[in-house]
């Protein structure tokens, strides 16, 4: 009798210790479960290792079982659960129907599921909901759990948090080199009234590392001025999970917020930082006032060097003066520096009339929140695909708790990230085509415009982009220009 020749099938969603532990056991475990087996025979094993089971798409050795399976290669696949598989529904059972119309059979281990029983499509269908809706109940516990906890005094930050560090005991420690960074941003800017773009470059130029590697920025400054736990206090539940998605929470909308005083030792006293929050607010006032001054002011990125693009006037008080926008590295080192266009005011706006007609009426879908979406159900997956593998013993808890820490931040940052996008969609009320320009508009409906050499792209808040070419005419050109030289 001829052996029955089987393959198996692992996948893992990251490439972090924890789960290539549960790689090399499930390896392991798959090369030895025939060895004593007369009628099946293990002809090889198909990996996907730092994948999600989202999407089958993005695994290529997925796809390359697949296509061996249609060249009728093997006769029987063998995998440890219905998740390992696919974790997508859909995509699940076509996968499934495709394989047992060739005449393989797939086997999932942990459900007891061979897919040439009559009933093994059901029993898919409900494992994978159960998946699926498993997320959600684990975020509504652990949302209850974090309130308890909070209630009764615990606190929890980020590895992000630089300057302090959470002890084993669940206190906040001061790092001391840190700590000392901490306070020159603070007397930079509230004693010494420097900007936190200045003080970014400050820091880069001396060599100091952030916690995370990357260089400083302003956002990254005004991100620690804000920071009340640099005072000795602690806000829990500034973000909360619901629905199985992470939302911002500065109205309590979702979940209680709780302020805990003195928590831990401050870096810097209440009053720097009171006066810290003054200085912010009122440089934000001062900003919000200059772009009503120039509607684009801060919105235009160069295409060429990526710095952003600054209001001018050229001809001051003359008969040609014009408004233009440059960039920023063109006008402060010249043209070797950065080559890019310029582009009127009159003509930026005119553009803006042109490609917001066309939005309005095409409708055209970004596609960053899709890729921030997927990003996002890929890390709950990988979340998920933790819990079962601490479950069936296939990692230690100590690697499950490291590696769901890890996971939870970045769940959190890209929550963070699509709840600001949603907070700029537009009604379909303000859907409504324009002859003129409307600052209003451009504000509601733009996230930012790119300037490339006579191109300007609007990029609209749903990350659609319409680009427009344009022509700045002659230098100080106005309507009827030619005409009226001839006249005089």
């Amino acid at each position: 009798m001829e052996k029955t020749r089987a393959v198996a099938y692992i996948r893992v969603s990251t490439e972090r210790d924890a789960q290539l532990h549960s790689y090399e056991f499930q390896e392991h475990y798959w090369q030895s479960a025939f060895e004593d087996d007369p009628n099946t025979e293990l002809i090889g094993i198909y990996a996907d290792k730092g994948i999600s089971g989202h999407s089958v798409q993005k695994r290529p050795k997925f796809l390359v079982m697949m296509q061996d399976a249609r060249e009728h290669k093997f006769d029987k696949i063998y995998t440890k659960s219905v998740s390992r598989f696919a974790r997508n529904t859909t995509q699940l059972l076509e996968a499934v129907r495709e394989l047992r119309d060739l005449g393989i059979e797939v086997v999932f281990e942990n459900e007891n599921i061979h897919t040439f029983q009559p009933t093994s499509e059901i029993f898919l269908t409900i494992a994978a909901t159960i998946a699926e809706n498993d997320l959600e109940v684990d975020s509504a516990r652990q949302r209850w759990s974090i309130q308890h906890r909070c209630e009764n005094g615990w606190i929890s930050v980020g590895s992000g948090l630089f300057g302090l560090k959470l002890t084993a005991d669940n206190e906040l420690e001061i790092v001391p080199e840190e700590a000392a960074v901490i306070r020159y941003i603070y007397e930079s800017y509230v004693d010494g009234g420097i900007g936190s773009k200045k003080i970014a470059d400050a820091l880069n130029a001396a060599g100091v590392q952030s916690r995370n590697g990357y260089p400083w920025d302003a956002k990254h400054i005004i991100g620690l001025l804000r920071n009340e736990k640099y005072k000795g206090d602690v806000i829990m539940g500034k973000s909360v999970r619901h629905f199985g998605e992470y939302h911002k929470n500065p109205n309590a909308e979702y979940a209680p917020r709780y302020y805990m005083e003195g928590t831990h030792e401050a870096i810097v006293d209440k009053d720097t930082w009171e006066a810290a929050q003054r200085i912010l607010e009122e440089r934000s006032r001062n900003h919000c006032r200059t772009r009503i001054a120039h509607s684009f002011t801060g919105m235009i990125e160069c295409g060429c060097c990526g710095k952003n693009y600054l209001h001018k006037v050229n001809n001051s008080q003359c008969k040609w003066q014009t408004d233009i926008w440059a960039c920023r590295t063109y006008l402060r080192d010249g043209k070797k520096a950065c080559g890019n266009s310029r582009i009127k005011d009159t003509v930026l706006k005119e553009k803006f009339i042109s490609a917001y007609n066309e939005f309005i009426e095409r409708r055209p879908q970004g596609d960053s929140m899709v890729a921030l979406q997927e990003v996002l159900e890929d890390l709950r997956q990988q979340e998920q695909e933790l819990a079962e593998l601490m479950m069936q013993r296939l990692i230690t808890k100590a690697a499950y708790e490291e590696e769901r820490k890890s996971v939870k931040m970045q769940i959190t940052d890209i929550s963070e990230k699509i709840s600001e996008r949603r907070a700029k969609r537009v009604p379909e009320s303000e859907y409504m085509p324009i002859t003129e320009f409307s600052e209003e508009k451009a504000k509601r409906f733009l996230s930012k415009v790119v300037v490339t050499m006579f191109t300007v792209t609007f990029v609209f808040y749903n990350g659609a982009k319409i680009t427009r070419t344009y022509d700045n005419g002659q230098p100080g050109n106005k309507v009827g220009w030619n005409k009226t030289k001839e006249e005089s």
